[in-house]
């Protein structure tokens, strides 16, 4: 049967070990479209937080965002499929992390939102220069921001957040925060897209049961779809798909659950794998 929609993560997958994509990337996904391909990035990111230079690809039209809690088409910029953290548990979530000297980045209508104080007082959260910068460019900056969530104050972005987003963690402070969450694990997921973040999403909220809806929606059939990645937050997505795909550099747990290995993010591995797709489709 063959592949008509490739669902594709970007950290560790995409994305070299730099964040960049490669030209060779670049144009096989082109080939894939112009093949007749539906390509869907499919990532942890937030519609806002996904490079211009993917985002601009002419052809692609679908995103599943925030780790499956939002589907938008980016050509009308319109979210066809959303699952939502709702407010009580995001109040509990809140609760549960305030108390640590993390970053806290909440995803909302394809935005991130953050507490300016991580930017006033950045040895608090113990960022480096390197870390600011890859916020600073693209973060709504908040005063108090778990007030906010935790008064429940009248704020449009609450009613919509996808996903919370803690990156730059240690191993020590991601496991202590990590373990903290497991008391309301029955109403939230918890995974990672790189080593030192953890991202919390409402618990039926992943990137499988977006492709899913998504595949439904454009008269694809499951079989007929295949996904590439590489962490935990891509195991339902891998699953889901009619050929799940694990990069060199997949966690073990991705690669058991997969249905071939393609090469690592930094020897174009994605590339080489929608290759064998198009060979295979003739």
């Amino acid at each position: 049967m063959k592949v008509k929609l490739i669902a594709l993560d970007l950290d560790g997958t995409l994305l070299n070990s730099c964040g960049y994509i490669s030209d060779k990337t670049l144009l096989v996904i082109k080939m894939a479209i112009e093949k007749g391909i539906q390509v869907v990035p499919a990532t942890g990111r937030s519609v806002g937080l996904i490079c211009e230079e993917i985002k601009s690809i002419e052809g692609i039209t679908y995103v599943i965002s925030s780790n499956g809690a939002a589907v938008v088409n980016l050509r009308e910029n319109k979210v066809v499929f959303s699952n939502f953290i709702t407010i009580d548990i995001l109040k509990k979530i809140t609760e549960i992390i305030k108390g640590y000297p993390i970053v806290v980045e909440f995803y909302s209508g394809g935005d991130a939102y953050i507490d300016e104080d991580v930017f006033v007082n950045p040895t608090k959260y113990g960022l480096t220069e390197k870390c600011l910068s890859l916020m600073s460019n693209n973060h709504n900056l908040v005063k108090n921001i778990f007030s906010i969530v935790e008064d429940r104050e009248e704020c449009e972005w609450l009613d919509c957040v996808e996903k919370v987003n803690i990156p730059f963690l240690k191993e020590d402070m991601k496991t202590q925060v990590f373990n903290s969450l497991l008391c309301i694990s029955n109403q939230i997921k918890i995974t990672s897209s790189v080593e030192d973040n953890l991202e919390i999403n409402t618990h039926s909220a992943n990137k499988g049961n977006s492709l899913e809806k998504l595949a439904k929606l454009l008269g694809i059939n499951l079989k007929e779809t295949a996904a590439i990645g590489d962490n935990n937050n891509d195991i339902e997505m891998i699953q889901m798909a009619g050929i799940g795909i694990a990069m060199g550099n997949a966690s073990e747990g991705i690669k058991m659950k997969s249905d071939f290995i393609t090469l690592d993010n930094d020897k174009n591995g994605a590339a080489e794998a929608i290759l064998q797709i198009l060979n295979e489709n003739l």
